[in-house]
């Protein structure tokens, strides 16, 4: 039996709505899916192994300064008062090397080299990297509080050591230029041949204290970025590539083949997360972002804040902060005992750095209140001074991110050592650093391509399809059913009617009316 045209038209539009909503809602969200665990893995043939190994464009690396603008009262035990000075704006590439992947147990090793320029055209107005600033001498200061904590009997010698490597210094300040000190190093003179300066030289060869090179004629050139730039860390990170299980992708597993740190206590020796550089995908807000920091050697568990967007793609943003030592169980294993934990949103960096500094947002954000009364010329501000990252939930890729930590010093006060007897002992900032990424237009119109104009396509058509399912249905069938419903509408019975009479009057009503007035005869004429 063949169907008539129209029931035929019918069936198409019916099978066009049940494809829309099993394409639409069903199958196209399955195909992403598995298309992204694809995409997102760190397998040689994928677009964000390319860019995993090597980010096609730079970071932004910003550097700001506190200059001292009051060391004579300082060094007699005042309160230090700072003025910020920046951004110093460095251009930050980054790359993986000596990449190997390890089939059998889906992990890839590899080492890091970042590479910094100096962007004067993008620091802060005027700014040339050449201003002098005034600051505590990061290594004498470092020095003295290691002496001091590990044998401090030794103060007195260490003060004759300083006054022949630093030329007999008149307090504990440093007077260089910004660039000096950041990349291009101070000269420390170890030529001495006296027996403090002498002995104190080769112990920090011995330690290979942090920031040092060793260049020939017993000259030391310190600096605090210097080692990093254009060298290749030597540290073995592995990761998980993925492939089994995207939600494992960039997973830290170990570093230099150990799977878990020595230097803290319990959990706080665990590697969480991710290297930072790649998140896996399908986000929501319940999820747990986790990211290890090699610089810290910490893992960092930020929390969603709240919905955003960057150049038209909806966000979510997440932020994160040092943390309380004393109060969060989680955190109490980085202390020796909770008694013993630095002020609420201080991290100690000693073991991790072995250089007795401190980290903790920029300008004592999140921090002991009682930081900010120690110094004068601090402002926090958390849309300027937050760690806050911007992901993009369906892919995981961060479109925003600004992490910023600040580095700090405790200013020691030791009678043993005159250089530092009579300093206030309070802790004080150094500098802080804001590393910086925003997607370019090129990589946002690529996800855009890649993901979003395919689920805006998806979404209008199955729509379309569920729209020309409903309408050619229902119009086709009050086309087939037409004559039952017209017949319906005109049987009798089939509404009720009310049948109208006209009122009844006991006076007949007379024959002719006339619109004007009351009936006459024709009118008599008059010869």
């Amino acid at each position: 039996m063949q169907l008539p045209k129209h029931l035929k038209i019918a069936a198409g539009c019916g099978g066009a709505g049940i494809f829309g909503i099993l394409f639409g809602w069903v199958l196209f969200p399955v195909i992403l899916k598995s298309q992204l665990k694809k995409e997102m893995a760190l397998s040689k043939k994928t677009d964000v192994r390319a860019m995993w190994e090597k980010i096609p464009f730079a970071l932004d690396f910003k550097v700001y300064m506190f200059n001292y603008t009051n060391p004579e009262e300082i060094q007699k035990g005042g309160i230090p008062i700072v003025k910020e000075v920046g951004p110093y704006h460095f251009d930050e590439w980054k790359e993986k090397v000596e990449i190997e992947d390890h089939e059998e147990d889906d992990t890839i090793t590899y080492k890091k080299r970042d590479v910094f320029f100096f962007r004067p055209d993008k620091s802060g107005p005027g700014l040339t990297g050449e201003e002098t600033i005034v600051i505590p001498h990061v290594l004498m200061m470092g020095m003295a509080t290691i002496v001091n904590r590990d044998k401090p009997a030794m103060l007195n010698m260490l003060g004759k050591a300083f006054n022949g490597i630093f030329d007999e210094p008149k307090d504990i300040f440093l007077r260089v230029s910004v660039l000096d000190l950041l990349f291009r190093g101070i000269i420390i003179n170890c030529a001495r041949t006296e027996f403090a300066p002498k002995a104190v030289c080769t112990a920090l060869k011995k330690e290979a204290a942090s920031g040092l090179v060793f260049e020939p004629n017993n000259q030391y050139r310190f600096s605090l970025f210097g080692l990093r730039n254009g060298t290749v860390d030597p540290h073995v990170v592995t990761v998980k590539r993925g492939i089994k299980n995207v939600m494992d992708v960039g997973k830290v597993i170990a570093i230099d083949g150990k799977p878990e740190q020595d230097m803290w206590k319990d959990k706080c020796n665990e590697f969480q997360g991710t290297d930072g550089t790649v998140f896996p995908p399908f986000l929501t807000e319940k999820d747990n972002l986790e990211s290890y920091s090699g610089d810290l050697c910490r893992s960092f568990k930020p929390w969603y804040l709240k919905k955003t967007s960057y150049r038209g793609i909806k966000t979510n943003r997440y932020i994160a902060n040092i943390g309380d030592f004393s109060k969060d169980p989680e955190l109490q294993c980085f202390c020796d005992t909770p008694d013993t934990c630095p002020p609420k949103g201080v991290m100690d960096l000693m073991n991790c750095i072995k250089a007795p500094m401190y980290a903790t947002l920029p300008h004592y954000l999140d921090c002991d209140p009682e930081l900010l009364k120690n110094v004068k010329g601090l402002n926090p501000d958390p849309n300027e001074h937050s760690i806050e990252i911007d992901f993009e939930p369906i892919s995981g890729t961060p479109m925003v991110a600004k992490q910023r930590v600040q580095f700090n010093l405790i200013l020691l006060k030791a009678d043993k050592l005159d250089l530092i007897k009579d300093l206030p002992g309070t802790m004080a900032p150094l500098f802080w650093i804001e590393e910086g990424l925003s997607l370019n237009k090129t990589f946002v119109k690529m996800l855009k391509q890649q993901l979003f104009v395919p689920k805006r396509i998806v979404g209008v058509v199955r729509w379309l399809l569920v729209g020309i399912g409903i309408v050619g249905v229902s119009g086709t069938l009050l086309y087939h059913f037409k004559g039952h419903i017209v017949k319906f509408a005109l049987t009798p019975g089939s509404a009720p009617v009310t049948k109208v009479n006209p009122e009844s009057n006991e006076q007949t009503p007379p024959k002719d009316i006339s619109v004007i007035g009351a009936a006459q005869g024709p009118p008599k004429l008059e010869m």
